[in-house]
């Protein structure tokens, strides 16, 4: 006679040995899996999935670190994953590695944004890696990101965005010192009185690409309001750095802003705060980089230079408002 089971129970009895079962999931599975050997990293076992995502003729846990992860910071953090899982074999069976979001580069040259999960058996000597494809998601994800957290008028960040990247950064790293600037731009508003703000608009839109283009790219520059900026300094090595990428923007921002037939000649006070050395959160940061800014506003006589005389205007074609 036959044994009939409810709707939602599974027969046992008629599922294949899990060796078999194992094995086809393993292979049709649509996230990436391999199998590591502890001894030497050597990836001893890959998946059709996991083939999509990264080349053959990456062999080892190494290599993929360092030639299909094009990330720099995401190589670091990693790696010291591993490593703090291998220093767990003599008190654990089983490591676990956090979940990691990956920049990984295939052999079709494509890069993927990947979740990668890993657990350590080190009785075993394998680890079984997971590498889950994430790049529709994230990048819709960042596309929209990209309007939220940009300001309309200047194309850099805003302060949502600044928020965010922070926020990213600590939790990437927490023990990374993070440097912050605010930089304010001094008698910018005769400028739009005297010309109007169409004019001091476009002045805006120059600075910020100066400011962006004179950072490294994994600073983040922003646009805190009306003539404020700020920029994120991730990984700096010292105040000392700090400084010196002051002084640095400091001549950029008094080189001429040349607009219409207008030649305007600004400068700017810059303040700068260092995390953890200055406060233990952001805003905390701002307040002493904002304190450091007036403080320097204090000590150095005003430009009188800033704006431009109807002089000035006259020898250009352009007379003031």
């Amino acid at each position: 006679m036959q044994t009939t089971f409810p709707s939602g129970e599974i027969n046992f009895k008629n599922l294949p040995d899990l060796a078999t079962l194992g094995q086809t999931l393993f292979q049709h599975v649509p996230i990436g899996a391999a199998v590591v050997r502890l001894s030497d990293g050597q990836i001893i076992l890959r998946n059709p999935a996991f083939r999509h995502i990264v080349d053959d003729n990456v062999v080892t846990i190494s290599d993929l670190i360092g030639s299909s992860c094009i990330n720099p910071k995401q190589q670091e953090i990693l790696r010291a994953q591993i490593e703090e899982a291998r220093n767990r074999a003599n008190k654990e069976e089983t490591s676990e590695l956090p979940e990691l979001v990956l920049d990984l580069k295939g052999a079709d040259g494509r890069v993927r944004i990947v979740q990668h999960y890993a657990l350590m058996f080190h009785k075993l000597g394998i680890a079984i890696n997971i590498f889950r494809d994430i790049s529709d998601i994230k990048r819709k994800y960042r596309a929209l990101q990209k309007d939220a957290f940009t300001d309309e008028l200047t194309g850099v960040g805003n302060r949502r965005g600044l928020m965010e990247r922070w926020s990213e950064e600590i939790e990437d790293d927490p023990a990374q010192k993070i440097g912050f600037l605010m930089i304010d731009l001094d008698q910018f508003k005769p400028i739009n009185d005297t010309y109007g703000h169409a004019i001091g608009d476009t002045v805006l839109r120059i600075l910020a690409g100066r400011l962006r283009k004179n950072v490294r790219k994994s600073d983040y520059v922003v646009r805190l309001g009306g003539d404020e900026f700020g920029i994120l300094l991730p990984d700096i090595d010292c105040r000392a750095m700090l400084d010196t990428i002051s002084n640095k923007l400091l001549t950029v921002l008094s080189r001429p802003v040349v607009t219409n037939t207008l030649k305007l000649t600004l400068s700017g006070s810059i303040g700068g705060g260092l995390y953890p050395d200055d406060g233990q959160d952001l805003p905390t940061i701002m307040v002493h980089a904002d304190h450091s800014m007036y403080n320097t506003k204090k000590s150095v006589p005003l430009r009188k230079h800033n704006g431009l005389s109807t002089a000035q205007a006259n020898d250009l074609g352009t007379k003031p408002k």
